[in-house]
C-alpha cells in the first residue's frame, strides 16, 4: 500500500464524519435510538468519539512498536461507561470531541508508515488483529451501521 492509499483511508475516514455530522444536523439529539439501555442520538455520536480515540491508540501504539488494547475489556461495561462519561459532558462537548476524535484517527492515518501497512496491529478491543485498511473500514461500517440506527429512529 502506498502513500496514496492511506490518503485514500484518511479521506474515507473525512467521508463517513462528514455523513455522521449532516445527519445530525437533522435530527434531535435527544432522540432515543436504543430502548435497553436507553441511548440518544448524541450517546451514539459520543460512542463513535470514544472508539474513534481507541482505535488511534492502537495505531500509535503500533507506530511506535507496541500494542494497544483496552484493559480487561468487556464491551458492554466498556460502552456503558463511555456513555455515562458522555453524558456527564455538555452537547457542544460532544461536538467538539466527536470532531477531535476523528480528526486525530484520521491524522494516525495518515502518519502511519506506509512500508508497515500490510502488517498486522492489535485492535483495541484486544481479541482481533489486523491490517490499517481492515481497521479503517471497519471503523467506517461501525460508523455507517449507527448513522442507519439514528435515520431508522428518526422515521419509524
Amino acid at each position: 500500500m502506498s502513500n496514496q492509499e492511506l490518503s485514500n483511508l484518511s479521506a474515507l475516514l473525512v467521508e463517513s464524519h462528514a455523513s455522521t455530522q449532516k445527519l445530525i444536523e437533522t435530527v434531535d439529539l435527544e432522540l432515543e435510538i436504543y430502548t435497553d439501555p436507553v441511548w440518544r442520538a448524541r450517546d451514539v455520536l459520543w460512542h463513535i468519539a470514544v472508539w474513534d480515540r481507541q482505535v488511534t491508540q492502537s495505531i500509535e501504539a503500533f507506530e511506535f512498536g507496541g500494542q494497544y488494547s483496552i484493559p480487561d475489556f468487556d464491551e458492554h461495561e466498556f460502552n456503558s461507561a463511555s456513555i455515562n462519561e458522555g453524558r456527564e459532558l455538555s452537547l457542544e462537548q460532544v461536538l467538539k470531541g466527536s470532531n477531535q476524535a476523528r480528526r486525530q484517527f484520521q491524522q494516525a492515518v495518515e502518519r502511519f508508515p506506509a512500508e508497515q501497512v500490510d502488517a498486522e496491529l492489535l485492535y483495541p478491543w484486544g481479541d482481533e488483529s489486523g491490517d490499517i485498511a481492515q481497521l479503517v473500514n471497519y471503523m467506517v461500517d461501525h460508523d455507517e451501521e449507527h448513522r442507519q440506527e439514528i435515520l431508522s429512529a428518526d422515521n419509524p
